[in-house]
């Protein structure tokens, strides 16, 4: 895996045909909020808590880096949510659009979200369907529910079919072809993670290979 992302890097490094290391070239931080930027006025963020393709910090660094900005960001992540999560709580694009629209067009009408009503049944149900967490959830103080970092892991990369990108993601397929050519189709490009494997490599190695 160190030399893929040795060889990756290096290939990255080099820079297109014009030059340009793509990994700069297409990094959002370099354009929000810049002199030459016209910003969003409002962005969201809907993002499920057990994708599988991108680390969940990505998405909440591009919402500081609006809200720095001056951006009204949003960001969301949907408990069980994954490559592309549900609306939930009542909540969907249209209206979020609507909301936005009335907010920041003058003289749009105000658009109000529907009050919530309570639940008093789950559906047809007789007991919990759900998946029960209770084994791994400390939830003693419901107002600081939390859980540890190999269990949070384990929820993530359950049923995946890559591994958790913690730190890096990899480029697949249709989604950032300009991260392949045409023989490879996948590609490393985080330079801060190769530095740590290989600064760190006698101590990433036995937990990286076991069994």
């Amino acid at each position: 895996m160190v030399e893929a992302y040795e060889t990756d890097i290096a290939s990255i490094l080099e820079g297109d045909k014009y030059g340009n290391n793509i990994v700069s070239l297409y990094n959002p931080l370099n354009y929000i909020g810049a002199e030459d930027t016209d910003d969003a006025t409002w962005v969201r963020i809907v993002m499920g808590a057990s994708e599988g393709d991108m680390s969940m910090f990505t998405s909440l660094n591009l919402q500081i880096a609006m809200l720095n900005a001056g951006i009204d960001a949003e960001i969301e992540w949907q408990w069980n949510g994954g490559h592309v999560p549900s609306e939930i709580f009542g909540n969907s694009l249209a209206l979020y659009v609507d909301q936005m629209y009335g907010e920041y067009v003058e003289g749009a009408a105000t658009i109000e979200k529907a009050a919530a009503e309570t639940q008093t049944t789950n559906g047809t149900a007789t007991e919990a369907t759900g998946t029960d967490i209770s084994s791994w959830v400390n939830y003693e103080d419901v107002t600081s529910v939390s859980f540890s970092l190999a269990d949070a892991v384990a929820y993530r990369t359950n049923g995946a079919s890559k591994a958790i990108p913690g730190f890096d993601v990899i480029g697949y397929g249709q989604e950032d072809y300009v991260f392949g050519n045409t023989e490879q189709d996948a590609r490393h490009w985080d330079t801060y993670l190769l530095e740590i494997f290989q600064t760190y490599a006698d101590v990433l190695s036995p937990l990286f290979n076991q069994g």
